[in-house]
């Protein structure tokens, strides 16, 4: 399954325990309940993250 961009070219990935939607499943990645940590693994990384400037995008809860 192919991930979907936003109409603006962004993207949004869920992350839970539950299906966000069938319409979202494409960019869903299932968690366990409770708490759980969420890692970002970079291959070849450009200068920003090796030196510690670049921010990852902000995370939103949704209810």
């Amino acid at each position: 399954m192919r991930l979907k961009n936003n109409p603006d070219g962004s993207l949004t990935i869920y992350v839970g325990n539950k299906s966000p939607g069938i319409d979202r499943e494409s960019n869903w990645l299932p968690a366990p309940d409770g708490d759980f940590s969420l890692w970002i693994r970079a291959y070849w990384p450009d200068q920003a993250i090796l030196d510690g400037t670049w921010t990852p995008p902000r995370l939103v809860r949704l209810p």
